[in-house]
């Protein structure tokens, strides 16, 4: 941590985009445009988890 650093803002932000309602943002984002989202939600999963079929 240098004196730049924003420790309180970065949790902050970080703690917004895994909160629900970004996740779900994230989960349909471009699918409208480009026929399926760019993006992948994976909040709250474990590493392992990320990636692997239901």
């Amino acid at each position: 941590n240098g004196p730049k650093v924003n420790t309180a803002g970065g949790k902050a932000f970080a703690d917004f985009m895994v909160a629900p309602e970004p996740q779900g943002v994230i989960k349909t984002f471009g699918a409208d445009k480009y026929g399926q989202p760019l993006f992948v939600p994976i909040a709250g999963q474990r590493e392992g988890q990320v990636g692997a079929k239901p």
